[in-house]
């Protein structure tokens, strides 16, 4: 059962959050399998293979590209997950393109059906994931001591049902978004609010948080810089209705 995810998203200012150097880096040469080796600059690294369910023990960059193919975990047999290892980093940046004096920024890494993200079982210290302005981080779950920290207008979006956000936490930054695309508002709430941070302080309804759903049983959350002043994105929303449709 093959779901993509055909969207790409713009901004107008490039801001990333927080990001380490990294070993391996994508180059998206032959294809978008995030598991071909090929894709992927491994020169500065010990890691030689990058397989279904086995910790990556380095840093990870996606980014900026632009690239010819952005990365995909593939659809295969079982539940599968890009594993990152403990204390390592996944850095999405976004590509950015000047088009009429406009900075348009944009990039993707997305899952298909019923795969994921996450650390390696059992983790205790597990990795983070950095997602930047205007970049689509898609992914059916995450699971496994992942912090998962989203720039000001960047976009996460899980898509499972019952517990897509397993034994992890997610940071969000001012009109920064995250949908959980099988879960209402008031599962969301009872499961998932206290998993989710804005600028690192937790997130209170109303106050820093917005809760809003975006389809019957389809949730999407956006920390605010205030109570009285929210909008969603263009390009998020976008890509919630693309998610949704699949």
């Amino acid at each position: 059962m093959n779901k993509h995810i055909p969207i790409s998203l713009a901004c107008v200012i490039l801001l990333c959050v927080p990001t380490v150097n990294a070993d391996i880096s994508w180059t998206g040469n032959v294809n978008d399998d995030v598991f071909n080796e090929a894709n992927w600059d491994l020169s500065a690294s010990s890691v030689t293979t990058i397989e279904p369910n086995v910790s990556i023990e380095d840093n990870i960059q996606v980014g900026p590209g632009p690239f010819t193919f952005w990365p995909m975990v593939p659809d295969l047999s079982g539940q599968k997950r890009f594993q990152i290892g403990d204390g390592n980093v996944l850095n999405l940046i976004s590509a950015d393109e000047m088009i009429d004096d406009f900075c348009l920024c944009y990039g993707m890494f997305v899952t298909e059906f019923n795969e994921g993200v996450g650390g390696a079982p059992g983790s205790t210290n597990g990795p983070t994931v950095n997602v930047s302005e205007g970049f689509l981080f898609a992914s059916w779950f995450v699971v496994s001591d992942v912090t998962v920290n989203v720039a000001s207008r960047g976009t996460a979006i899980l898509g499972a049902f019952g517990n897509p956000l397993s034994r992890s936490v997610v940071d969000l930054s001012p009109d920064a978004e995250l949908a959980f695309m099988d879960e209402s508002t008031d599962d969301f709430r009872a499961e998932h609010l206290s998993k989710i941070t804005v600028s690192g302080a937790p997130a209170v309804e109303g106050s820093n948080l917005l809760v809003e759903e975006i389809f019957p049983g389809s949730t999407v959350v956006i920390g605010i810089p205030e109570p009285s002043s929210i909008t969603l994105t263009f390009f998020g929303t976008l890509a919630l209705m693309a998610f949704r449709r699949k």
